[in-house]
């Protein structure tokens, strides 16, 4: 009778044994998801602070002159892209300029993921100290009020502003 039971206890030893290198292997296959997705953020962070913005527009100005920026007074707007875990958002961004100084700003929510909604509030309600006052070639925005990656979108509507409002 003990032959029977031997080749059992064959099958669900190398039963145990596969299923124990099938959870090995998956466990090693999520860290090393979480680890390229780190990087991809990283990455990807890195490379939204040297894109320009895919949508762009310019507003009202008039002819008046900074001499020091060479930036014409008036009202600009821009459509600011960046990337986030859940895929692409954009802000977009209006600013009045009077002699090479941000004296007025609005943004647009534009998030898609209510996650990226969430942040695109939080950089909303802390943005304006940080650009009201300042002048336009200083202004560029790490970490507002707990958002990281609505500032690239923010910076890169800056950019096209600033390039918009040049004499």
């Amino acid at each position: 009778m003990d032959t029977p039971s031997r080749p059992n206890a064959l099958i669900i030893g190398i039963v145990v044994v596969v299923l124990l290198v099938a959870g090995a292997a998956a466990v090693i296959a999520v860290s090393d998801q979480d680890q390229n997705n780190t990087a991809t953020i990283s990455e990807e962070r890195d490379t939204a602070k040297t894109q320009t913005p895919e949508t762009a527009g310019s507003g009202e100005n008039n002819a008046a002159t900074d001499a020091t920026g060479n930036y014409k007074d008036g009202t600009y707007q821009a459509t600011g892209s960046y990337r986030t875990p859940g895929g692409n958002e954009s802000i977009g961004v209006s600013l009045t300029i009077e002699n090479g100084i941000i004296t007025d700003s609005t943004v647009t929510q534009n998030a898609r993921a209510g996650e990226a909604r969430e942040y695109q509030g939080q950089f909303v309600s802390g943005y304006k100290s940080e650009v009201i006052g300042k002048r336009i070639d200083e202004v560029s925005l790490n970490r507002v009020a707990g958002s990281s990656l609505t500032p690239i979108g923010f910076n890169n509507a800056i950019q096209t502003i600033r390039t918009d409002a040049q004499s």
